[in-house]
């Protein structure tokens, strides 16, 4: 990487800002006084090694920190700072399950095919499922799959703009994007099985699959649901997708309640229950 000539001034804001000499900096990072200045001055060009230890001595938040590692012409080192080498940075499957239990909306966990690994007791509420009785085979759980299926489907009345977000994951996902007319071996059988659901949501599936643009993986993306619970009302939620382990593609979703007919309605339905 080629260096910039702003890293040293950003160095000495950034010490100037905790209100540190360069000798107490010098001590905490075992640089003399002198080197420090010479960095900060522009005069020298710090190996990485003094120039880290520099910013660990100031603990340079993350993207300051990449910016003078950057600009003094080394690679940036948030990766060697996170999930990788931070010991319970993420969650596993169990704690992700122990986690969403405690969220006051319907929570749950997808993996990186959009199949549900968890639910919380409000989304099995909400989708009308006992998920430790229902669906074992994990396809038969993948978002996709059950979409065309009546008892969710019919509930969900801004039904082609959440199917567009799914589509959008499948035609841009990481591990290759999919065609519909020439599905990979997975995705094929989630199509076998959204193809035995009600043929109102096949038919409009064709069609929304050549309207939809790909969407790359990001660590946080959101959408709407529009839900009609017959006798209880409409509730609107935003989904809003987390990661919850990169390692293991974990994702946590939370349907949010957004307003105040919302909250009503969804504290009718827990107290209503499941008939």
């Amino acid at each position: 990487m080629q260096p910039t000539a702003t890293w040293p001034q950003t160095l000495h804001t950034a010490r100037k800002a905790l209100r540190l000499s360069r000798t107490a900096v010098g001590r905490l990072a075992g640089v003399s006084a002198e080197t420090i200045k010479a960095y900060e001055t522009g005069l020298r060009q710090p190996t990485r090694s003094y120039l880290v230890a520099i910013l660990d001595a100031l603990k340079v938040e993350r993207r300051l920190r990449n910016e003078i590692l950057v600009g003094a012409g080394y690679a940036p080192d948030g990766d060697a700072l996170g999930p990788g080498h931070v010991p319970h940075y993420m969650y596993s499957a169990e704690a992700a399950t122990d986690h969403i239990e405690g969220m006051p909306w319907p929570a749950f966990v997808l993996n990186e095919y959009a199949e549900v690994v968890a639910t919380n007791s409000l989304t099995d509420l909400l989708w009308d499922i006992d998920l430790s009785r229902e669906f074992p085979d994990p396809l038969d759980r993948n978002m996709i799959a059950v979409a065309s299926n009546p008892r969710f489907a019919d509930r969900v009345e801004n039904w082609d703009e959440t199917m567009q977000q799914g589509i959008a994951v499948f035609k841009g996902h990481h591990r290759g994007p999919e065609d519909i007319e020439n599905a990979g071996p997975y995705f094929s059988q989630v199509l076998e099985r959204f193809l035995k659901g009600d043929p109102k949501y096949v038919g409009r599936l064709m069609e929304l699959w050549q309207e939809t643009i790909p969407r790359g993986p990001k660590v946080r993306w959101e959408y709407e649901v529009h839900w009609n619970e017959p006798g209880i009302g409409r509730m609107r939620f935003l989904a809003v997708v987390n990661t919850a382990s990169e390692p293991d593609g974990l994702a946590f979703n939370d349907w949010m309640p957004v307003g105040a007919e919302t909250w009503k309605n969804f504290e009718a339905l827990q107290k209503r229950g499941r008939k």
